[in-house]
């Protein structure tokens, strides 16, 4: 079967196509749509939430940045949905490391008593930082006004969003160049129309990022991260310096993406979003499961740092204390969540007694992490021939 999306992975050839767009809109599609009925139901539900706001703007484009030609052929039916958008698709994938005689990480899988050690092989850099960057490439060589957006699957986007993102950037221009804006919500999960996720665990999950009750008021003066993965918008402008500069090898790529920003003296603002119908998050998380392994994936992206500076180990701020004694939902999903992240820290505190690091599995890849090391290794276990 032949694609109806047209895939060009080159960024060269990519960009004369995309050329004078409002906005390009980088999904990054790492298998294809979900099977399974309930995650099915949520992708698609964010997806058309995020393509139907898109078509509200003339001259905007969605670029598919997929795993595989079958991914592609997953979403075939979208130009047709939303015939207003302008639909690419480029296949991009993380690549092997050569072995190096100097590799201090080569010997992971066997120090770490992984199963059958021989057949695992270490990739350059996250498959979400090889998309970044092939975005950041094609951006790079569109010529401005106009923005890359990079949204994460879960992100619900209501009507006016980019354009009150749009307002933003422009405010807080700075260098010559309009502000990269983000968008931070503190629905991080939440209800789908026709989906039964339960209660608690929308809570639990919301409750794990709340301890700080103060976020708003430091986001708006800008004390806080204000760029995020889940739905950030940067300027053309900015790209190329972003790639120049980006160090890859870092976990967590939104706040590698605003120190650079930064460091090149252009702006970063980020819009909290307290009205979930101009932004909200909602995820394929339906159970205990699902709940920690959010929780043990956020555990781990800090550990590079020393010292314990995840958000969801941070003490109670008093505004939160006086929430969980009158709001009973908060306070039953705040007891979860914190029983599941010391779960979720003991584990992680014994293997980093045994091994010096610490590892988690995120779709067909697994991360290692170790206190205070800034590199984020990333394995994938192949079939040796024999």
């Amino acid at each position: 079967m032949t694609p109806a999306i047209e895939i060009i992975s080159e960024p060269e050839a990519l960009a004369p196509h995309l050329n004078g767009r409002r906005f390009v809109s980088a999904e990054f599609m790492y298998k294809p749509r979900p099977a399974e009925p309930r995650a099915r139901r949520i992708f698609d539900f964010t997806l058309a939430s995020r393509l139907s706001e898109l078509s509200h703007y003339e001259n905007s484009a969605v670029l598919l940045i997929c795993d595989s030609a079958a991914t592609v052929v997953s979403f075939a039916d979208l130009p047709a949905a939303y015939p207003q958008l302008l639909f690419f698709a480029a296949l991009v994938n993380p690549l092997p490391l050569a072995p190096t005689l100097n590799d201090i990480y080569a010997d992971t899988p066997a120090r770490c008593d992984w199963e059958q050690p021989d057949q695992w092989q270490r990739f350059a850099l996250t498959d979400r930082w090889a998309r970044i960057t092939f975005a950041l490439e094609v951006a790079s060589q569109l010529q401005p006004p106009g923005n890359l957006i990079m949204p994460a699957h879960d992100a619900v986007w209501g009507q006016g969003l980019l354009a009150t993102l749009e307002q933003l950037s422009e405010t807080y221009a700075q260098n010559g160049l309009p502000a990269a804006t983000s968008a931070y919500t503190p629905y991080h999960h939440s209800a789908v129309p026709g989906v039964d996720i339960p209660q608690e665990i929308i809570d639990a999950l919301n409750a794990a990022f709340a301890r700080e009750s103060s976020l708003l008021d430091r986001i708006e003066h800008g004390e806080y991260q204000a760029f995020w993965g889940k739905m950030g918008m940067i300027p053309f402008g900015m790209c190329a310096e972003i790639l120049r500069r980006a160090h890859t090898f870092i976990w967590e790529d939104d706040l590698e993406i605003e120190r650079v920003i930064r460091e090149a003296s252009y702006a970063v603002r980020c819009l909290y979003a307290d009205d979930p119908r101009l932004y909200r998050q909602a995820l394929p998380v339906f159970d205990l499961a699902g709940l920690r392994a959010v929780i043990d994936r956020t555990l781990h992206y800090s550990l590079s740092i020393p010292g314990d500076t995840s958000t969801l180990t941070r003490p109670l701020d008093e505004e939160a204390q006086v929430r969980r004694q009158h709001d009973p939902g908060f306070a039953r999903g705040l007891a979860l969540s914190e029983a599941i992240t010391v779960e979720c820290k003991a584990e992680i505190a014994q293997r980093l007694e045994r091994y010096r690091a610490s590892w988690v599995e995120w779709g067909a890849y697994r991360y290692v992490a170790r206190v205070g090391d800034p590199v984020v290794q990333v394995w994938k276990k192949f079939t040796k021939l024999t």
